[in-house]
């Protein structure tokens, strides 16, 4: 279970789709926010209406463009061409925020985030009209349009609204509301902060930038221009400051999500951790006069942002993002450190060594076994060093999971591991035992893996199956932390089949043990129902007799105890064969089934008639025959049994095949004493269907000697 993150509430991975996670700083904001738009309710026409008109807007200002570079090029002026060089990046940032801004309107009304790319679309539109016509107006035709110069420097400080609306989109993505109240006032300094930047410019005496440096502000105070600098240069640094503490809120956000929130930051991550960079790029650009690094600074991300944002926002299950992420900066890093080192070798052995070196390529040589030696532990620590910010969830759980692999802990199993790696208290791990066919637990009980475990496969045979909840909840993360348990797994699979093994024989003593009482029971219930009885009665006969001293009676009491004696006698030995008969002793296996088959209609085959097997191997034969004949006679309505003996090497193999109603249950109470047996001598019995149609029970018995 991951830990919740200060002043965030608790994820808890399940398979039902859960809300994006608030902070509690911001729930009861949230509440009252929620409670204002179910009541005011916005009429779905509007939102369609600003969908619409957001992408008319950068239709229309893509149109007025192109439009005034084709008149342009007719009066002999293409030096004031805008759709040329860097002026398409922004062409790219009209249309990646109109799309984005109309996309999240119509999916995602209520979304803040959507609004505000509307409006940099907007924005951006605006800025286009009022370059053109203010190129048109007052540089390649001046004075042939109204207020072109007002127009110019409206266009000169709109840039100051992109770079605003940018910062609240970091502010804002990917929930919608600040992270946190602290968080919001920064958001409404910033804004109110780029207002003061606009109002200031528009009233500042300083030159417009390029390319109406050359016309004057139709609107500057000239005798307040001091102070107006002064506001606008506080209200520039305040408000980029503030852009770069919104950029730093989805750093500080990332670090507090989990979950869903985490999946959607880390599609931000890319554009929001260069924002700085380029900010500064800008910045010193623009103070340059490196108009076309600034316009690619500025339009850059003002072009990838939107499509990162609304990856984030609606499309955040997509793609693997934490490890596109994680790979593609470790790919980037490794790359970079690889070059350095190569760069680096060169140099050194050309200045070390000199120009030989040069010529006989000994510094190339020695850079790339430098390079080819240092790429894999280079990689191995970029890659954990990233994981460990970017994926760290994936990290840690992966972390612990090999840890265990390779030095396993005598008092931990590996589904306890992953528990705790996955943080699923109730996750269950299920193995294959190939030989009996069937999944078991670790301790060797037998279980049905739940639809939707996760199978583990080795070598293509099966290992073991994965039952959590993060399997819904998580699913890359859950295929990554059970690969790495592979070979543990399989390690485990193999101890259940050990401990199976030792419960089938724990179990079957247990049964053996019931059968061997049960079968005492009914021997003395025999001996005392039977043979003692008549005993009984011959003694109580003949003492009667004997006190009476009629001879007559006498006699007769004699003549009646030599009947019962004979009788008694009869019994015992019935009783006696029934737990080891004579014949068995005396002639062995065949001899004894074919005494059975002198009574019962029981048809006997055996290839080697006179072999005899050890005492315990023929008893078991004989005892497993027996029951088996009479399971088919009493229970199966058989009308006849073939019985089969025959020995292949070191095993008998002995066959009892009937013709009754089939349909024999192997785990059976019967069944199931018969293969104890078997067991108990190392063999096995085997129940099947009969050729005849009724049931086969065949049992291999080892019979070495």
């Amino acid at each position: 279970m991951a830990e919740p993150a200060s002043g965030r509430t608790r994820a808890v991975p399940t398979l039902v789709v859960r809300a994006v996670p608030e902070s509690r700083g911001t729930s009861r904001c949230h509440a009252r926010g929620v409670l204002r738009q179910s009541r005011s309710r916005r009429v779905p026409g509007v939102v369609g209406v600003a969908a619409a008109g957001t992408v008319a807007t950068a239709l229309a200002a893509v149109a007025t463009l192109i439009v005034l570079d084709h008149n342009l090029d007719r009066i002999g002026r293409p030096d004031l061409r805008q759709l040329t060089g860097v002026g398409v990046v922004f062409g790219f940032a009209l249309a990646s925020s109109a799309a984005v801004g109309a996309v999240l309107l119509v999916r995602r009304p209520r979304h803040p985030v959507g609004w505000c790319f509307a409006g940099l679309a907007a924005c951006i539109a605006v800025a286009a009209v009022l370059t053109a016509y203010g190129v048109w107006g007052a540089l390649a035709r001046p004075g042939s349009l109204p207020a072109a110069a007002a127009a110019a420097n409206v266009q000169n400080v709109l840039f100051i609204a992109w770079n605003t609306l940018v910062g609240l989109v970091c502010y804002l993505t990917p929930t919608g509301r600040p992270l946190s109240p602290r968080w919001a006032w920064c958001a409404r300094v910033m804004v109110a902060s780029g207002g003061v930047w606009l109002v200031t410019g528009l009233l500042s005496a300083a030159p417009l930038e390029a390319p109406f440096a050359t016309v004057p502000n139709p609107w500057a105070l000239d005798a307040l221009d001091t102070p107006v600098q002064a506001l606008r240069a506080a209200g520039a640094v305040v408000n980029s400051a503030l852009i770069l503490v919104g950029a730093a809120s989805l750093l500080v956000r990332f670090r507090r999500a989990v979950g869903d929130e985490r999946r959607q930051l880390l599609w931000m991550a890319a554009v929001a951790v260069p924002v700085p960079l380029l900010l500064v790029v800008a910045f010193v650009a623009s103070r340059t006069g490196h108009d076309g690094l600034l316009e690619l600074a500025a339009g850059g991300y003002v072009a990838i942002l939107p499509v990162a944002a609304a990856l984030a926002i609606t499309k955040y299950h997509l793609y693997d993002v934490e490890r596109v992420l994680s790979r593609a900066a470790s790919y980037l890093v490794v790359s970079a450190v690889l070059a350095a080192t190569y760069a680096a070798v060169v140099v050194f052995v050309a200045r070390g060594v000199g120009q030989a070196a040069g010529r006989s390529q000994l510094g190339i040589a020695l850079a790339t076994l430098a390079v080819a030696t240092a790429a894999r532990p280079v990689y191995r620590v970029v890659q954990e060093g990233i994981d460990r910010r970017f994926a760290r969830r994936r990290f840690e759980a992966l972390r612990v999971v090999r840890q265990f692999v390779a030095a396993p802990e005598p008092d931990r199993t590996i589904e306890q591991v992953l528990r705790q790696a996955l943080g699923d208290g109730s996750l269950s791990v299920a193995y294959w035992v190939a030989g009996r066919r069937q999944w078991v637990t670790g301790d060797g009980r037998a279980v049905d893996p739940p639809a939707g475990a996760l199978q583990v496969d080795r070598a293509g045979r099966p290992v073991a199956r994965v039952s959590s909840a993060a399997i819904g909840a998580e699913p890359e993360l859950t295929r990554a932390v059970v690969g790495a348990a592979e070979p543990e797994l399989d390690n485990a699979g193999l101890r259940a089949a050990v401990a199976l093994q030792v419960e089938e024989i724990r179990a079957s003593r247990a049964r053996i043990t019931a059968a061997q009482l049960d079968e005492r029971r009914r021997v003395e219930r025999d001996l005392h129902d039977g043979a003692q009885q008549r005993l009984l009665a011959l003694a109580a006969q003949l003492q009667a007799a004997l006190l009476n001293g009629d001879p007559e009676r006498l006699r007769d009491a004699m003549a009646a105890g030599v009947r019962e004696s004979r009788t008694a006698v009869r019994e015992l030995r019935e009783l006696a064969n029934g737990l080891h008969p004579s014949v068995l002793s005396d002639g062995g296996l065949t001899a004894a089934l074919d005494e059975v088959a002198s009574r019962l209609p029981v048809r006997v085959h055996s290839a080697d008639p006179n072999r005899r097997y050890p005492d315990r191997v023929e008893a078991t034969a004989w005892f497993i025959a027996s029951e088996a004949v009479a399971n088919a006679l009493k229970h199966a309505d058989a009308r006849r049994v073939d019985v089969t003996v025959e020995a292949e090497g070191d095993e008998l193999r002995l066959t009892v095949d009937d013709d009754g109603l089939g349909g024999a249950d192997p785990d059976g109470s019967g069944l199931r004493g018969l293969a104890d047996r078997a067991e108990a001598v190392g063999g096995r019995l085997v129940v099947g269907p009969g050729a005849a149609g009724g049931t086969s029970v065949q049992a291999v018995l080892p019979c070495a000697s």
